[in-house]
């Protein structure tokens, strides 16, 4: 989907995007259940054919910390949180090809406390689910080491 940079950030900072959110469960990112994606895949096909950007929210409901994977339609590796930013990127009145990015937001997962990988050019085809799936595996597993290795920190310190 083109889209004017103006209105790229004009639609995001009035939240005129599509947004939805799925919960999920560690075991389906350990057994790399590929449903969460798939259904993702739907909601940003759908999204792109009514003209819409659109934001999937895939939280991790019963991880030990807050985890969320999401899926965008953007234009340059920033999140929708930092939409302003493109301008440095881009002139104002360009018009761009939007493409799909996926976010980790984790306390844990680095210094940071995100990730942003460019998952697909356009549409999610079949490999970019499965290497979707992967970094969310990944970035899961990362930021479980680091929360128990933080725990163990503070059982030192406490002793």
């Amino acid at each position: 989907m083109k889209i004017k940079i103006t209105d790229f950030i004009g639609n995001i900072q009035e939240e005129n995007f599509n947004q939805t959110k799925i919960d999920i469960s560690k075991d389906d990112l350990l057994k790399e259940d590929l449903w969460s994606v798939n259904t993702a895949k739907e909601q940003i096909e759908k999204d792109i054919k009514a003209g819409k950007l659109s934001q999937v929210i895939m939280h991790v409901a019963d991880a030990e910390f807050p985890i969320d994977f999401y899926l965008e339609t953007g234009v340059i590796n920033l999140p929708f949180a930092d939409a302003k930013k493109v301008t440095h990127f881009f002139d104002d009145d360009a018009e761009v090809e939007t493409k799909i990015y996926l976010s980790t937001a984790c306390d844990y997962l680095n210094a940071s406390k995100f990730h942003i990988d460019l998952i697909s050019e356009n549409v999610l085809k079949n490999a970019e689910i499965k290497h979707t799936m992967d970094i969310m595996k990944s970035n899961y597993e990362t930021s479980v080491e680091n929360f128990s290795n933080k725990e163990d920190d503070v059982e030192k310190e406490e002793k």
